[in-house]
Parts: structure tokens; sequence; C-alpha cells
């Protein structure tokens, strides 16, 4: 039955990246498990953006959300792998580093938990086609009460959170935080939502 579980992923691995762009097949060969199922996010009332979103934004417009809708993508077997790929291919080449001061930027060989999740977000949209509505930032605080920020994405199936403090990629609820605002596609003056959670 293993055997036969373990050949039938192979063929939808198979057949799922015979469809992907050529540069995306390198590395994306295996589906995994279904991710459990997760649930929509609130939207709580508009609030300010972070000051270092802003800054981050300005310097990289096509990154701004502010232009686009908010979307909830069907959870496919590949648009999963898409997420687990990611999640796994930038937390293992970025070397956390704590910065001293609060500046967003895409995470290189080195950054903090925002510039890791804003490497994903990049990469998901650039590699992947994943539209900008159906990926968000969001800020939190970690157990530790430490500050925090991790990418969200939303789909049909709830949402998920790619999370440089874990490895798999988790339904959003699942995770220890106390949630506090995410970003807003669509929304005016570049305004984020808190997050009712």
């Amino acid at each position: 039955m293993l055997t036969r579980r373990l050949l039938l992923a192979a063929m939808t691995a198979s057949a799922a990246t015979a469809i992907l762009p050529r540069q995306s097949q390198a590395n994306l060969v295996a589906l995994p498990e279904p991710l459990p199922l997760s649930t929509p996010i609130g939207s709580g009332e508009f609030v300010n953006a972070p000051p270092a979103w802003l800054r981050l934004v300005q310097r990289f417009p096509a990154l701004h959300p502010g232009k686009v809708s908010p979307q909830r993508l069907a959870s496919t077997k590949l648009r999963e792998a898409e997420l687990d790929y990611v999640q796994r291919l930038v937390n293992k080449e970025v070397l956390f580093t704590p910065e001293n001061r609060d500046v967003w930027l895409p995470a290189g060989r080195s950054g903090d938990c925002e510039d890791f999740a804003i490497r994903k977000l990049e990469l998901l949209i650039q590699r992947f086609g994943w539209p900008r509505g159906a990926l968000t930032l969001a800020t939190c605080y970690a157990e530790t009460g430490q500050g925090h920020a991790v990418l969200l994405a939303h789909t049909d199936r709830g949402v998920y959170a790619l999370d440089n403090r874990r490895l798999p990629v988790m339904p959003w609820r699942a995770l220890p935080y106390r949630w506090v605002a995410r970003e807003a596609p669509g929304s005016p003056f570049a305004l984020w939502r808190k997050i009712d959670a």
C-alpha cells in the first residue's frame, strides 16, 4: 500500500512539474502531503502600516499591494508544493541575522524575520506567478514577546503562514503568536488591517 502511494505521488509530481516554467522545475520534483485545513483570516479595522514597510514599498514599488484586489487562490497540490518549496528554500539558504534598526528588505544571504517573508513573497510572485492579492505580510508577537513577521498565503482552504521559525508551511492559527496586523491589498492610503484572532 505504501509503495503504491509513493508511486502515485511520484506520478502526480511528474505531471505537475511538466506545466511549470523550466526554471521552476529544477527543484520542485516531489509534492508534499496536503496541507492541513486552515481557516480564513478576519478583516479587522484599518490601522497604520509599519513605517519600515512604507519605506520598503517606496523603494520597491512592485511589492506594493495597493492596486490589487484581495484574492483566495485555489489550493491545488501544485500550489501547495510551491509554498512548501519556497518555505524550505528560503529558510535553508538565508542565515537569520537580527538587525539593530528596523529596515525591511528582501533577504539576500542573511536577514531577519521580515526579510525572510519579503524574499518568499518575491519568489512566489516572480517564479511561480502567485497573484499579489493572495499574499500578505503580517506582523505578530512571538511566544517570547518579541516582534515578528511572516508571509501569509490566502487560499480557498484557509490562510497559511510561511515562517522562518518553523520548517513546514502551517495554518496561521496553529502558530503560538499574538497577531497584530497584515497588509490589506487594495486598501486606501497604504493602510493595513488589524488581525482579529
